[in-house]
């Protein structure tokens, strides 16, 4: 059967049921298969020249001598070569002499490998080179057809990130042995990373924290300052150190000195801070402050006798009227009754300076709570009246009515009072006064700050120690008269209670000033010192 009838017998047996009249389908010559073969080979021929043509890849075809015959446009691109510049050349011309791959290509088999070039120019670059021998009929090699991909880009894009990735390792590797803490939060207030130094002192891993608000382990009271950094990010200079404490995953305070700095990139993207453990610093200072404070005690030890001496006195007194009044058996009880409620006042009056005394000399926690700087001075001067008194040195007191409160640790501010106080004592041996004034500052925040004043009419501070009286152990009292950390230890404290401790030089006028700021509470008034 011709293939005419095949062909005419399928399409009956598929549309029989549509009564298709057979004599509307045309006979057909039977096929030209030389002619058909001929323009699928030219068909296929066009096809495969325009697709080596279009290939975003270097083609390249030599005889098994290496002579180029074929030589696509992304190989004129690549090379820098016109390819009638390198038709009939070898393909040395393109750089590649080794290895020997014509010899393998004779042998029948493939060469894939990554290799050198050379452009026309003679800049050498890296390739990726697949060449395949192109086949007769009898399966013999008789051309080499060669593939090439320029791997530039893709090796400086390996190089960089091969550098990238040991630059990370570099620096991920110097984090982590940092004996201090790193610490970076974003603008939202959200920790974005911590390394494991800083997170093993608090007792978490690095991803407990990430992603986690800043708040999660800063303490209230120290939250405004990590919010002031955060809110203001224009400012790329911004720098800043400070104390502060973090909370562990127990719930423990530990101190640590910050060092804060803008985390930079294309634009300020956070706040990088670098973290200290300061325990052990503390502990040091805590000793240095109670040398400094028992020191302090020593001296005031005539002060306290002073003061309970007093009473004292009074209460003996009293009560041997009351035993010859009993021996006589001349009791009154009515004038009893007096004398009894007088003996206990003494005694009460005793039992407060007692308790004042070793409330300031034993070591309390830093703890803080709203005070009333009026009435903590009044407390403070019992341990310095008596000197005064001694000296001929006289008190004024300007206090401000209804001084709000500040929130600061009484224990450690006493120390403050006393230290200035005595200082101004000393330095008026021939007597003097020493003026104590209390007001508040608007400093344009948001709560005002209050101010203590002590000045006193002595000789002043010299020039030339002014820029020493804060350091630690500079003193200009006689030998065995001071420790020479009066000064230093009340700035520390005062700075630790959010404040300043500043000295005002006052040209033209003799005595000193010092000043202690504290910023107030959110506008909470304390009763009148007299009430």
């Amino acid at each position: 059967m011709t293939s005419d009838n095949r062909l005419n017998k399928d399409i009956s047996m598929n549309f029989s049921d549509q009564n298709f009249n057979k004599s509307i389908i045309p006979e057909r010559d039977d096929l030209n298969w030389n002619q058909l073969i001929l323009g699928m080979k030219k068909t296929t021929k066009e096809f495969i020249e325009n697709v080596l043509e279009n290939i975003i890849e270097s083609i390249v075809i030599t005889d098994l001598d290496g002579y180029l015959v074929y030589f696509n446009k992304y190989s004129e691109q690549m090379f820098e070569f016109k390819s009638q510049e390198v038709l009939n050349q070898h393909i040395a011309i393109l750089g590649g002499k080794n290895p020997n791959v014509l010899h393998l290509i004779r042998e029948g088999k493939i060469f894939n490998d990554e290799i050198t070039l050379k452009t026309k120019s003679g800049r050498h670059f890296p390739a990726h080179v697949r060449n395949v021998p192109l086949r007769d009929d009898q399966d013999r090699p008789v051309a080499m057809v060669g593939v090439a991909r320029d791997l530039t880009r893709e090796k400086e894009k390996q190089r960089i990130d091969d550098k990238m990735a040991r630059l990370k390792e570099f620096n991920e590797n110097l984090i982590e042995s940092l004996n201090d803490g790193i610490q970076i939060i974003n603008f939202e207030g959200n920790i974005e990373f911590v390394n494991k130094q800083l997170a093993n002192v608090l007792g978490y891993e690095p991803d407990d924290l990430v992603g986690k608000h800043y708040t999660k382990i800063v303490t209230i009271e120290d939250r405004p300052i990590f919010q002031n950094l955060i809110d203001s990010p224009t400012d790329s200079k911004v720098k800043a150190t400070f104390e502060t404490s973090f909370i562990s995953k127990s719930g423990k305070k530990i101190p640590f000195f910050v060092g804060s700095s803008p985390l930079k990139g294309r634009r300020v993207s956070g706040i990088v801070n670098a973290v200290t453990d300061i325990s052990e610093i503390q502990k040091l200072k805590e000793e240095l402050f109670q040398s400094e404070k028992m020191s302090l005690i020593g001296t005031l030890a005539s002060e306290v006798a002073h003061e309970i001496n007093n009473p004292l006195g009074g209460l003996v007194i009293s009560v041997q009227m009351l035993l010859e009044d009993i021996e006589n058996e001349e009791l009154d009880l009515t004038m009893a009754r007096e004398e009894l409620l007088g003996i206990e006042s003494d005694a009460r009056r005793c039992r407060s300076i007692t308790r004042k005394l070793l409330d300031f000399s034993r070591r309390k926690p830093e703890g803080r709570e709203p005070l009333n700087f009026n009435k903590l001075i009044e407390t403070s001067l019992i341990f310095v009246q008596r000197q005064a008194e001694i000296e001929n040195i006289n008190f004024i007191k300007n206090y401000y009515e209804n001084l709000p409160l500040v929130w600061g640790n009484s224990n450690s501010l006493q120390q403050v009072i006393i230290n200035l106080v005595k200082n101004a004592c000393d330095a008026m041996p021939a007597g003097g006064q020493i003026i104590i004034t209390t007001e508040v500052l608007d400093i344009g925040e948001q709560h005002p700050w209050i101010r203590i004043s002590f000045a006193d009419t002595g000789p002043g501070i010299s020039s030339d120690h002014i820029g020493m009286i804060f350091d630690s152990f500079f003193t200009t009292k006689e030998g065995g008269k001071g420790t020479g950390l009066g000064l230093a230890v009340s700035r520390r404290i005062v700075e630790e209670q959010r404040g300043k401790l500043i000295f005002e030089d006052v040209k033209g006028k003799t005595g000193a000033i010092f000043h202690v700021l504290l910023p107030s509470l959110s506008g909470d008034k304390s009763e009148d010192i007299h009430d």
